[in-house]
């Protein structure tokens, strides 16, 4: 009888493992967390240039496969503005070319805006393709995108859009310069 009462026993945690256990896993995240914070920080002007080139791409793509042409920008009541590249862009169809969301034109993509503490310039007030998928207009231009920790230090990365409408990323000291 005593044999039988021996595989009847049910093994578990005690109290105080299941403790300790939790106490190792919250000092262990707390020790991580600010490595985690600086991935992060690395990674948004990353994450936020290759949405936009997504973005570009899709726009330059409809343009060339519904034969319109597609405006992309940040729009200030329905109207295209050169310092609002941080906010969301929209990309729509600009039947009569003047970077204006005229009632009668479509919305084609939206991306949200970029995080609150970092910032993100581009020379033009818009960027739009012609039907054949080249840039209206004859300059070349480049997004910069400068993120900040939380001490204030920034991390860059830039983007350049050609006439083609390709776009090429690389680093840049431009945030620094901005301090």
């Amino acid at each position: 009888m005593a044999a039988k009462n021996s595989f009847n026993r049910v093994r578990g945690l005690t109290l105080i493992e299941l403790l300790v256990t939790l106490s190792l896993i919250v000092i262990l995240t707390f020790l991580a967390m600010p490595s985690f914070n600086s991935v992060l920080h690395k990674n948004r002007p990353e994450v936020a240039l290759k949405q936009i080139k997504r973005q570009i791409f899709l726009s330059r793509g409809y343009a060339i496969t519904h034969d319109k042409y597609i405006s992309f920008c940040g729009l200030v009541h329905n109207k295209c503005h050169k310092d609002l590249w941080h906010e969301s862009l929209t990309s729509f169809v600009d039947t009569n070319k003047n970077h204006i969301l005229d009632g009668d034109e479509e919305v084609i993509y939206v991306i949200d805006r970029i995080n609150l503490q970092d910032e993100l310039s581009y020379p033009r007030h818009a960027i739009t393709f012609k039907p054949d998928g080249s840039l209206k207009g004859l300059a070349n231009g480049t997004f910069v995108y400068c993120a900040f920790d939380l001490k204030g230090n920034p991390t860059g990365l830039e983007m350049s859009i050609n006439n083609a409408g390709r776009a090429r990323m690389r680093d840049t000291r431009k945030c620094k310069e901005r301090i």
